[in-house]
């Protein structure tokens, strides 16, 4: 992140009017393969959500990697938010970025587009232009006459030693009973949310990362504690499977729900505001309690069952 687009976030609000975007290319000029970065600058009223648009769709010319985005910068009633784009591209010649088109979704339902100016930039050759002049290709590298025989003798000593020592120790280990390994100890999932609430993700930037551990460690509670297969599954078959397996309406609710939310921030870069960022560890842990709360409820159910006599015929 580049020092100026932090000054231009703290400092372009209070002259903020009305919603607006701009689209910016640190170079006008680059060599084939090197990179360059597309700053995508918006401005919008609180409260409003900008929608961004598919860049590496729109620039196919160029291969496209999208960097962390800056934290929106909210003041006087207006926010400010950058995010940034690396660049390549591998054709010589004047190529045109088109206009970007966001769409801004405002507090009263109502859609406002906005839209970029298009740019351009110009790749150069890495050889000059008209430069065809074959080069020479090097000879080969001597490398020595190779090792002499007293290191051949000492490689092969080795390597018998390492033939016996292998065989000694299967020798060994087929005398022995084969002891099976110890079962792994159960995840503390209560702690797992902890820690990922202080791994300082959202204070750098990192909502995507912070949003995406938390859907995991969800899943593979679902799989270990509740036999929900869904780590490899989307949202919308998981809350299906919850139903049929009986789960209880209200917690499959809060799990579709949160789950839902992270799908937002991995995949429609949808940026939640800080008070609900900071919460979601715990809500993803009153849903661990409460799944273990059912879990000891019908395991307590199902030995009661199981240990009540039998009625006479």
């Amino acid at each position: 992140m580049g020092w100026w687009a932090l000054l231009w976030l703290a400092g372009a609000l209070p002259a903020l009017a009305a919603p607006a975007a701009e689209a910016r290319l640190d170079t006008a000029q680059v060599r084939v393969g090197d990179p360059l970065h597309l700053e995508l600058r918006l401005r919008y009223p609180q409260g409003a959500r900008p929608l961004l648009p598919p860049v590496p769709a729109l620039l196919g010319d160029f291969t496209v990697r999208p960097e962390a985005p800056l934290p929106p910068v909210a003041e006087g009633g207006e926010v400010a938010e950058v995010h940034r784009y690396e660049l390549r591209i591998y054709r010589p010649g004047t190529h045109r970025l088109p206009s970007l088109e966001i769409a801004l979704v405002q507090t009263g339902g109502d859609t406002l587009k906005l839209a970029t100016a298009p740019l351009t930039v110009e790749v150069l050759r890495v050889r000059p232009e008209g430069d065809k002049e074959l080069r020479d290709i090097k000879g080969p590298v001597d490398l020595g006459s190779g090792l002499p025989a007293w290191a051949w003798g000492l490689i092969g000593a080795l390597a018998a030693l390492a033939a016996a020592g292998g065989l000694y120790w299967w020798l060994r280990r087929r005398q022995r009973p084969a002891i099976p390994p110890p079962p792994p100890p159960p995840k503390d999932y209560l702690a797992e949310f902890s820690r990922i609430a202080g791994m300082g993700l959202l204070e750098v930037g990192g909502t995507k990362v912070y949003y995406s551990l938390l859907a995991e460690t969800l899943r593979r509670f679902l799989e270990d504690r509740m036999g929900i297969e869904a780590m490899e599954r989307t949202t919308v078959e998981i809350a299906a499977s919850l139903r049929a397996s009986g789960c209880e309406a209200g917690l499959a609710t809060q799990i579709e729900s949160f789950l839902g939310a992270a799908d937002l921030v991995k995949f429609a870069r949808f940026t939640p505001g800080p008070e609900e960022a900071r919460q979601a560890p715990e809500e993803g842990k009153a849903i661990v309690r409460r799944g273990l709360t059912l879990a000891a409820e019908a395991e307590a159910a199902r030995r009661a069952q199981e240990s009540a006599p039998a009625s006479a015929c």
